[in-house]
């Protein structure tokens, strides 16, 4: 049985061979040919590049899909086959016109193939966690203790766990007793439970801009609406037009934000202006949102106060995780909802019951031994090191005029490219040579960060790293033209 995008490709050949699209001419966008003929927008975009690979269209990037000149093609591979003309890469200005979803979808399939350099990982290299030190614990554990795989998990949170995190938040100023805290599967299930604690399907949650695309996913699928409020290089979500948002909407529910290290610029956001933001909050009766997962990864000796530290209504509902700066496997988050954390523990139990305790004992007797100030002050020192690196790298290999974002926490580079330099066909270049990077598409609803690129440099410094972004750079200056 032939595929749908095949039937579809079919039918347009025809038209096109027929004369009912002359060479050169505009072919109807995605959404309107999906309407006009009831096939799904991904049906469309596959019998589009489909088409594309026989030479029978050709993209135009921020134009659209046209008509090629199929003829002089046909005729060209009929006299040799060394000459064959190779597919561009598809434009990706139909990708903008589709959801956040569909986006999502393409950059996995990407990355999915086999690379050797993949910068565009939410987490550092493995051998920067303690893997040896994790790995010898669950061994011990398993031997002295093998009933703990039979044994149902019950409970909010392993004690030991919550005793170890309740001390060391106490280093950023939150002060928590166990009843306070709930540990999740990842900061991802305690986003998910914060967002369905404070609002309804019809709600607009303001987001910064540029957003963890993550949150933008999960914002859509909860039938949420995201209203983006840019983001002041090295403070964080503007204030100032935060303000002036929440004086014109009324369907916020909540602000989500990352003041330390936001994911993808790596900003800090200034002790005054958490102050203000948590203000704003309670001036508005809103929930803030905080996403601390990045917080352990301060390019300087102190690790900077979260904004629930000042919080005395319970309007902070704050989520962490060991995900980035620990144990990345184990998929260990936990949240703090104050005033929300009765419905915080309901929905959880609901949606997925208990998070499971093996890795919550592994991460308990860690943090016990005394090893993670250690092991955390080794990786920002990594972090610390590569930064000057790679910056000088993307200097002197990238195209004149790139920018680059220096970030204060984590392991993130924000780079924006050329304004014409289209980072979803960068990347389509760079999955080849079996390098990948997170495109700047992914972190808006709109298309005001495509020539934007995030790219992870959390691992050991070499020629891989040097070579990678050097060929990336060659490929974005091709793109320069």
């Amino acid at each position: 049985m032939q595929h749908s995008y095949r039937q579809l490709a079919d039918l347009l050949s025809k038209e096109i061979r027929a004369g009912r699209y002359q060479v050169g001419e505009r072919l109807p966008s995605v959404r309107s040919y999906a309407e006009t003929h009831h096939f799904s927008v991904s049906t469309v975009i596959r019998c589009y590049r489909y088409m594309e690979s026989q030479g029978l269209v050709e993209a135009r990037n921020k134009s659209g899909m046209f008509v090629a000149d199929w003829k002089i093609q046909n005729a060209s591979a009929d006299k040799t086959t060394q000459g064959k003309k190779q597919p561009a890469p598809p434009s990706v200005e139909y990708d903008k016109l589709i959801s956040l979803q569909h986006r999502m979808t393409e950059l996995y399939s990407l990355t999915a193939q086999p690379l050797h350099l993949g910068l565009h990982l939410a987490s550092a290299a493995p051998q920067w966690y303690p893997c040896e030190a994790l790995s010898k614990i669950a061994q011990r554990q398993l031997r002295q203790q093998p009933w703990q795989i039979g044994d149902y998990p019950t409970g909010t949170g392993l004690p030991a766990l919550k005793t170890g995190l309740i001390s060391w938040l106490a280093t950023c100023g939150i002060d928590l007793e166990p009843a306070d805290l709930l540990i999740t599967n990842g900061s991802t299930e305690a986003l998910n439970v914060a967002l369905r604690a404070v609002a309804q399907p019809g709600d607009a949650i303001i987001v910064e801009s540029p957003v963890y695309f993550g949150l933008l996913q999960m914002i859509e699928n909860l039938g949420l609406k995201a209203i983006e409020i840019p983001c002041v290089p090295g403070a964080g979500i503007s204030l100032e037009a935060l303000e002036y948002a929440l004086e014109h909407q009324t369907s916020v529910r909540a602000v989500v934000a990352m003041p330390n290290f936001q994911n993808p610029l790596g900003c800090a956001m200034p002790e005054k202006n958490k102050k203000r933001l948590l203000r704003l909050v309670e001036q508005y009766d809103l929930a803030l949102i905080e996403d601390d997962v990045f917080g352990d990864l301060s390019h300087q000796q102190e690790r900077p106060l979260a904004i629930k530290a000042w919080d005395k209504s319970g309007r902070v509902i704050y989520c962490g995780s060991c995900s980035k700066s620990l144990a990345p496997a184990f998929r260990i988050g936990w949240i703090a909802g104050g005033r929300y954390q009765s419905r915080i523990n309901s929905l959880k139990l609901s949606s997925s019951l208990i998070t499971p305790l093996f890795e919550q004992a592994v991460l308990a007797e860690y943090m016990q031994s005394g090893a993670l100030p250690s092991h955390l002050r080794k990786l920002r020192e990594r972090l610390v090191a590569n930064i000057p690196l790679a910056i000088a790298a993307i200097q002197r290999y990238f195209p004149a005029g790139t920018q680059v974002v220096s970030p204060a926490g984590g392991w993130w580079l924000w780079l924006e490219l050329p304004e014409h330099i289209d980072s979803l066909a960068l990347l389509r270049q760079a999955v080849g040579k079996g390098i990948a990077f997170t495109p700047g598409t992914l972190f808006s609803s709109s298309s005001k960060f495509s020539h934007f690129l995030r790219m992870n440099i959390g691992r050991p410094w070499g020629r891989e790293m040097e070579q990678g972004i050097k060929t990336l750079g060659k490929l974005a200056a091709e793109l320069h033209v």
